[in-house]
């Protein structure tokens, strides 16, 4: 054990001993490690410190419960840790309050430490208050240092009830109010009984240590001999000090004070009313703190103030005793002796309960999205959460903000009309954000939801990962979304293919260069399409290719029958994956060709005449079938085809060996591939490429990642060729006019004649070579014909067949030509073909054939 580990635990031990008594169970609670939450329950301080020592400053920061646990908890994990732990403390576990906890965070971006200039205006707000409470009677706190701000922690001794939960919440909304500025907040969100606390004596590390943004020690700086409880009294004198928004009665009501076109800053301005800061303050009211009172000069410790409300209300107060009557009707006769409020236009009826609701939602952020859905961003359990204004979940929200504001139930007449207030304000009033599933891009950054319950994200930049725990709003979620497991970074992609079993090392290549590409928001994907004999894990592999990616509740999806129904798949999965295919038909195909390269879906919004619904479709598809599933060029094109081979029965494993070796690999093979995308982010601009397929971008992203995967550009290429000409020979198979255009240029070196004379020589060339011209696809006319080939040109291009058609005066004239000795041989299709001396049979694979001798022409 190091001198410096030791150090830690006698600093973690000093610390417990004096704000926890003899025997008191803790919770020791670690945050985004590669274990996930760990978790446990210690009533052995020594213990505890001695586990918290072993995890300083390897992760973001170490926390535990600041009052005290009821001690059956320890049940849980007694004197011990666990990973992933499934249970964590709650407010009804915790048997008392101990501490009035208040917390000094200086304003900096989400994710990073604090400079020494943030450090130091953190310590000096927090000696401000110290000796504001000191004035108010209150004894000396606990005075400690949070790593990146300042804490006071003053005793207590209250019940753990809701009337204590709301007397420390309006304690600390008051501390807030007459505070937090620019720089510095109180956080007012630590008022939960059930609050976990840095740990004094481990380092706060968040983002990385930088000569400008330290990692610093977590420690109490100075504790009394003697600590002398606060009063509830003292409590409750507190935290009247906090303005309230009153509804009806009192002149200083938002509603009796609304003046509309009303210009306070103004006012202040005219006044020389002296102003010391003014900030936002809570449901979208600004406060302006005075450095004088105005109507009590000797009042000069910001003690006066002027509060805007979002709705136009104004109202005034000074905190000292003797200001006690004052207010806003009092400060604008101070100054303009004729003013009469009764001038102004006062709301007589009752606040209606859309009103209302209207209101209590002034702290969510609403804005549309890119195709003009409406959404709001809302703070749930300390994190920002981003829901449809009509969706379930928002308005259980918003229900919830009436309740708290009413103790009432809104109606549904009441909750429409909010709902449609809401949704102009996010079409008239907020912002544009481009919402995206699962990935996303900003400013040169890749962003990836882990879609966990705090809403944290990886942002992946050149060279380097790390996760937000406060990220822009980027993404939307659905039912159908789930949580990918913390990623570590440190982690190997490789591993994937202990799960996966693919054999043959070109697909090896092709597959994992396609995990990592699906992590690139805005470019086209290839779809990957799983084939091969029952028992082969097809399914199984898909489904753990997408718990990679995307993980879902229901990671395989059956294809929907209609068209709207598979558009709405593809829209709510980033990678969905449809299982156990026979085949596509020619519309299905063709949309999943958009979602590949992306495109959009239009269909008319349920219970309208002309309204839209539009459904932006970018997607990471996944295919699996027995066969190739993917029969039309187009979507070939588009394509990574790998055959896995089915698994002897000695080396088949049980489904839940399966899933439980997965998952204790999930965090490194995911951390690795974000990892790989990072490293191949530093390299990618340098990727020049003489000649590029249609699937450009996949191809130079994944010429970067093969690269930083240590597999080499080239031999990425050399493999995605191969797979291609591959692609390619399916294509033309499985197309009966290109089929039968390879066919005639066999012994052709080139052909000339109008399209008519063309379908002719098709169809003859057709019934030599025994290919189906009765099939939908095999055209039936001339024109028809032309538009057939053009389907095919760059796979026939691609074997060495060329063409071009022209108008040759009443006709249209097409010329073939070969170029190279490369064209593919022409093996029979699926489908009917006849037998010498036998009836006509169902042929679905080529090996079906070996056993028949009579077959002619083979």
């Amino acid at each position: 054990m190091t001198h410096t580990t030791k150090t830690t635990e006698k600093m973690i031990g000093d610390s417990l001993s004096k704000l926890k008594g003899e025997a008191e169970v803790t919770e020791l609670r670690i945050l985004k490690t590669t274990g996930g939450t760990v978790s446990g329950y210690f009533d052995d301080n020594e213990h505890l410190a001695n586990v918290a020592a072993g995890y300083d400053e390897k992760v973001p920061a170490i926390y535990f419960t600041l009052n005290p646990v009821k001690p059956d908890l320890l049940s849980r994990a007694a004197n011990r840790i666990v990973h992933r732990a499934k249970h964590t403390t709650s407010d009804a576990d915790i048997e008392c309050r101990r501490w009035f906890p208040i917390d000094f965070d200086p304003v900096r971006p989400a994710g990073i430490s604090s400079t020494d200039e943030e450090h130091k205006a953190a310590h000096t707000m927090a000696k401000q208050v110290q000796t504001f409470l000191k004035d108010r009677g209150l004894c000396e706190p606990i005075y400690a240092d949070s790593g990146n701000g300042a804490h006071l922690l003053y005793p207590i001794n209250l019940s753990n009830d809701d009337e204590s939960t709301q007397l420390v919440k309006q304690a600390l909304e008051a501390l807030d109010f007459l505070f937090s500025n620019e720089s510095v907040n109180v956080d007012r969100s630590v008022f939960n009984v059930a609050r976990i606390w840095k740990l004094y004596g481990t380092k706060a590390c968040k983002g990385d240590h930088t000569e400008e943004r330290p990692h610093r020690l977590s420690r109490i700086l100075t504790c009394p001999e003697e600590l002398k409880e606060v009063s509830v009294e003292q409590l409750k004198a507190l935290a009247e000090l906090c303005p309230t928004i009153q509804t009806k009665g009192k002149s200083s009501s938002k509603k009796n004070n609304t003046e509309e076109g009303f210009n306070l800053e103004e006012f202040i301005e005219e006044h020389e009313l002296d102003v010391a800061f003014s900030a936002p303050w809570k449901d979208g009211a600004t406060k302006y703190v005075l450095s004088t009172c105005p109507w009590n000069e000797s009042h000069t410790n910001g003690s006066a103030c002027i509060i805007r409300f979002a709705n136009g209300g104004i109202a005034a107060k000074c905190f000292h005793n003797s200001c006690s009557e004052e207010n806003w009707h009092t400060l604008r006769k101070k100054f303009e002796p004729n003013w009469n409020p009764s001038s102004y236009k006062e709301e007589s009826k009752k606040e209606s309960q859309a009103d209302i609701l209207i209101g209590v939602s002034e702290e969510a952020e609403f804005f549309q999205s890119d195709l003009g859905e409406a959404f709001a961003a809302v703070t749930i359990n300390g994190h920002k959460e981003v829901l449809k204004v009509k969706s379930k979940k928002f308005k259980m929200w918003l229900t919830k903000q009436y309740y708290d504001a009413t103790k009432k139930a809104p109606t549904t007449d009441a909750m429409n009309q909010a709902i449609g207030v809401m949704e102009m304000k996010a079409a008239f009033e907020g912002d544009e954000h481009r919402l995206q599933l699962r990935v996303a891009e900003k400013d040169g950054a890749f962003y990836y939801d882990l879609a966990n319950e705090d809403w944290s994200v990886v942002k992946v930049e050149p060279n380097k990962c790390h996760v937000l725990n406060k990220p822009p709003i980027l993404f939307t979620r659905n039912k159908n979304t789930k949580a990918q497991a913390l990623p570590d970074f440190a982690g190997d992609l490789k591993r994937l293919l202990n799960h996966v079993r693919i054999k043959n090392e070109d697909d090896q290549i092709l597959y994992l260069t396609y995990v990592v590409t699906c992590l690139i928001p805005s470019i086209p994907h290839a779809v990957l399409v799983f084939s091969g004999e029952k028992g082969a894990s097809k399914s199984t592999s898909m489904r753990l290719t997408r718990q990679v990616i995307d993980p879902a509740v229901q990671d395989l999806l059956t294809m929907p029958n209609s068209m709207p129904d598979l558009a709405l798949s593809l829209a709510n999965n980033y990678m969905p994956s449809f299982d156990n295919l026979d085949g596509l038909s020619a519309e299905k195909s063709d949309l999943l060709c958009i979602a590949s390269t992306g495109g959009g879906f239009s269909k008319r919004t349920l219970f309208t005449d002309d309204d839209e619904t539009l459904l932006d479709l970018r997607r990471c598809i996944g295919l699996t079938g027995i066969n190739v599933v993917v029969t039309r060029a187009d979507l070939i094109d588009r394509s990574i085809i790998i055959e896995l081979d089915r698994i002897p029965e000695d080396e088949r494993k049980g489904e839940r060996d399966v899933w439980e070796a997965f998952e204790k690999d999930r965090a490194r093979i995911v951390g690795g591939a974000l990892q790989a995308l990072a490293n191949a982010m530093a390299i990618y601009p340098n990727v020049k490429l003489d000649k590029l397929p249609r699937m450009a971008d996949f191809t130079r992203w994944g010429y970067a990642i093969a690269e930083v995967l240590g597999y080499g550009g080239e031999r990425f290429l050399q493999a995605y060729r191969k797979n291609r000409n591959q692609s390619n020979e399916e294509a033309i198979l499985s197309h009966p006019v290109a089929a039968t255009v390879v066919a005639l240029m066999k012994e052709n070196q080139s052909w000339s004649g109008s399209v008519a004379s063309l379908l002719g020589e098709l169809e003859r060339i057709a019934e030599q070579e025994r290919i189906n011209i009765k099939v939908k696809t095999f055209p039936k006319a001339p024109h028809i014909l032309s538009r057939r080939l053009k389907e095919v040109k760059s796979n026939l291009e691609d074997v060495g067949i060329t063409f071009d058609i022209r108008h040759a005066g009443d006709s249209k004239k097409v010329s073939i030509r070969k170029s190279g000795s490369n064209v593919i041989p022409i093996r029979p299709q699926s489908g009917t073909l006849r037998l010498t001396g036998t009836d006509s049979i169902e042929v679905k694979d080529i090996e079906l054939l070996e056993d028949y001798d009579e077959f002619e022409g083979w």
